[in-house]
């Protein structure tokens, strides 16, 4: 078994800038206040980033410092 895998898969993963940890497989609404871009979509990764796959299809990597996440069922 791989240590280094065993270990990040213990890791909470990375707060928001609220403080809010998605967890994997949950749907959110991430919102950039310092520019007001948004995303929304399904949390495929929580560690080192943000790692969505938006309603659109798209796969992007979010710095989660950065941003405001709140869970919600849906796309708005």
């Amino acid at each position: 078994m791989d240590l280094d895998w065993q270990f990040t898969q213990a890791w909470p993963g990375d707060p928001t800038c609220g403080g809010y940890v998605p967890r994997v497989g949950e749907h959110v609404f991430c919102y950039r206040p310092s520019d007001g871009a948004s995303r929304c979509g399904i949390v495929d990764d929580n560690r080192a980033g943000l790692f969505l796959t938006t309603c659109a299809g798209e796969r992007v990597a979010l710095t989660a410092e950065r941003w405001a996440a709140t869970a919600t069922p849906a796309c708005t």
